[in-house]
């Protein structure tokens, strides 16, 4: 295993497992990245504001405030890790579209990306998404299998069967992972 990214460049999505965040954010300081700076699409801020964020991460960057742009944000990381990834993330990247600083910066990005996607399992299960989650890796990109999990879901206002993020330390292993940059 090689050593963890020093500057690690959190992207975010619009996705109730955002509020986890925290938790992840505390295991990989504490695991030694040293540096954080998160891109948050406008959804991802409507479930946490980029100020409770900003407490976790050295910045926090969002389509109205760029901090720096996407390039030199593409340019600036080790390592990116997109967390969580929705399924209308994952298209998005897959098929080259750059709507929003996230998406920009993932295309921008010269270092490895990783995308943790979390989501109904009814969602991940279609043949798009699964064909979206193969572009990303034929393109060289590291897709993390989401587990099965319990999750709240904001439709039904209920904890219900979900796809989630697998834990910090799984995350953790893929960072430090040596992984191919795509050509």
């Amino acid at each position: 295993m090689s050593a963890l990214p020093e500057k690690l460049l959190l992207g975010v999505s619009g996705s109730v497992a955002v509020l986890s965040l925290p938790g992840y954010l505390h295991a990989f300081r504490t695991a030694g990245v040293r540096q954080i700076v998160a891109v948050l699409t406008t959804t991802a801020a409507r479930f946490l504001p980029p100020s409770s964020l900003a407490v976790l991460c050295d910045r926090v960057c969002t389509d109205d405030d760029p901090a720096g742009g996407h390039v030199a944000l593409g340019r600036w990381a080790d390592r990116a890790l997109i967390l969580p990834a929705t399924a209308n993330l994952l298209g998005t990247v897959a098929h080259g579209l750059a709507p929003t600083l996230l998406t920009t910066t993932v295309l921008a990005a010269d270092c490895p990306v990783t995308f943790a996607p979390a989501m109904n399992p009814v969602m991940w299960q279609r043949p798009a998404v699964q064909r979206n989650v193969a572009l990303l890796r034929e393109d060289g990109h590291d897709v993390v299998d989401p587990i099965p999990g319990a999750a709240y879901e904001v439709a039904s206002r209920a904890i219900v069967p979900s796809i989630v993020v697998p834990p910090a330390e799984v995350l953790l292993e893929r960072l430090a992972a040596d992984a191919e940059v795509p050509a």
